[in-house]
């Protein structure tokens, strides 16, 4: 796989976890901007704070 496939691929995956989170942070009435940004910068690794964090 090229570089720039696999560089598309990953901000593609980033930016579909920044979106879910921000629906489902709506829904709960919970501040999705420190949670999206750190899932742009950060991937999966943001989503699990996320997750850890709303359940709690």
């Amino acid at each position: 796989m090229k570089r720039t496939t696999f560089v598309g691929l990953t901000a593609v995956a980033h930016l579909t976890l920044a979106a879910w989170i921000r629906r489902d942070a709506e829904k709960r009435d919970i501040d999705a901007s420190p949670w999206g940004l750190l899932t742009l910068l950060t991937g999966v690794f943001g989503l699990l704070g996320y997750r850890r964090s709303r359940d709690a």
